[in-house]
């Protein structure tokens, strides 16, 4: 256990303790700007590069707004700050799984953040821009794993960064998608469930628990998420069969994560 997920353990058994009042909320909130604000500090390259990044992802969104899409431009300004202030609130999880810090973002990461970046555009765009976005975008997620092992940048930060965006990428595309009238209402909502219902589930279970998933044990579920991706890049190209594969490859993944669930905090073990 590094030293960040000790801190976060204690943070949590205070918080249930405290019987998840308000004031115990206030309190853990405040620990946790307190330490991200010394992760900060003992972090200067880090921070300069997710300001850095920030400005960059700014500055092309003022572009949209001068090309003629300011709405546009105002959403995915407000939504890439948020996304850069949450990288730079968790800079202390630049850290391999045995606690020794990596130093700098990370190629990987930062691919991870652009993609995070394109989900304003998803749920805009229609027909063909918004196929060609998702393809360009998706492809990152193919990549950052990579280049992130082969460049010796695998974080926890990296882990749960990639989770995370993947799920709202993913699910972004698929309502933009029926947005668009390119996939159903019903396969919709399978692929927006089949990313949403797991973090509700881990993250009461964190809670509650105190204590993360044990992820050695998930099951993978990258066969899963590859039917579905191709699914919504079928559908965005008119083909009927891609709302069924999307589906199927949503289903198939909520199968996985309940086996990875169980695994991960022993449920399975107790069963057996």
């Amino acid at each position: 256990m590094t030293s960040g997920e000790r801190w976060t353990r204690e943070a949590l058994v205070d918080l249930r303790a405290a019987g998840y009042a308000p004031r115990a909320w206030a309190v853990f909130l405040l620990r946790s700007r307190a330490r991200a604000r010394e992760r900060r500090a003992e972090r200067p390259r880090e921070h300069r590069q997710a300001l850095a990044l920030g400005a960059a992802g700014l500055a092309a969104w003022a572009g949209a707004a001068v090309a003629g899409y300011p709405p546009l431009a105002a959403a995915g300004a407000l939504w890439w700050v948020l996304v850069v202030l949450m990288v730079d609130w968790h800079l202390g999880m630049l850290e391999r799984a045995d606690g020794t810090p990596v130093c700098g973002l990370g190629l990987a990461n930062v691919l991870t953040v652009l993609r995070a970046g394109t989900v304003p555009a998803l749920l805009a765009l229609d027909g063909t821009a918004l196929v060609i976005l998702f393809l360009l975008a998706g492809l990152t997620d193919g990549v950052d794993g990579r280049l992130a092992r082969a460049r010796g940048e695998t974080t926890r930060l990296g882990f749960w960064l990639d989770a995370t965006v993947d799920g709202i990428f993913l699910g972004a595309a698929a309502l933009g998608l029926a947005r668009a009238g390119l996939l159903p209402g019903w396969a919709t909502a399978l692929v927006v469930v089949r990313y949403a219902l797991p973090w509700v589930v881990v993250s009461v279970a964190y809670f509650r628990t105190a204590r993360p998933p044990d992820l050695r044990r998930a099951v993978s579920g990258r066969l899963p998420g590859l039917l579905l991706f191709s699914g919504l890049v079928l559908a965005g190209l008119g083909m009927r069969e891609g709302a069924a594969l999307a589906a199927f490859g949503a289903l198939a993944g909520l199968a996985t994560l309940a086996a990875s669930i169980a695994r991960a905090y022993g449920l399975a073990d107790s069963a057996a």
